[in-house]
């Protein structure tokens, strides 16, 4: 198989099979950031009144309900994600709070007169970026230096 950059195969080989460090590097940074987040939101007082704010303005339901769960979740979840176990799950939860998070906080902010500048601004949003890398390691799987993968080889 050809790269457009024209490399051998050898060496296109060899390059695929690092393809792991690129899972546990954003398996890593992404747990980090929301194991990060959540306990921040858990654990401070100052981070969860602003977490508190922002669902009472985005008019979420159960409100102090979902200031719990949504901290829980990224805390735990993040957590999940930096050791690369239960993986599918966490994505799966996590990809649910950032879907929320997007439709009542995030797109709602985007101020501008063009399709297309609504489009750019939507996909330089934070929560867009940690979506689409969540659904990679959903579908891709967390690599092969995991709890996850561990597991599977004692079986």
């Amino acid at each position: 198989m050809k790269s457009f950059l024209f490399l051998p195969d050898n060496i296109l080989i060899e390059l695929r099979s690092w393809a792991w460090i690129a899972a546990l590097l954003a398996r890593v940074a992404v747990g980090c950031a929301f194991f990060l987040s959540g306990g921040g939101k858990l654990f401070v007082k100052q981070r969860r009144e602003q977490m508190r704010e922002t669902l009472r303005a985005a008019r979420v339901p159960f409100l102090e309900f979902n200031v719990f769960f949504v901290s829980t979740v990224e805390f735990v979840c993040g957590l999940l994600l930096i050791l690369g176990a239960a993986t599918s799950f966490a994505c799966l939860l996590l990809c649910g709070v950032m879907i929320v998070a997007i439709a009542t906080t995030a797109a709602p902010s985007i101020r501008t007169s063009s399709p297309l500048g609504w489009l750019s601004e939507f996909l330089y949003l934070p929560e867009v970026l940690y979506l689409v890398i969540l659904i990679w390691l959903f579908f891709s799987g967390p690599g092969s230096f995991s709890v996850d993968v561990l597991c599977e080889r004692s079986h």
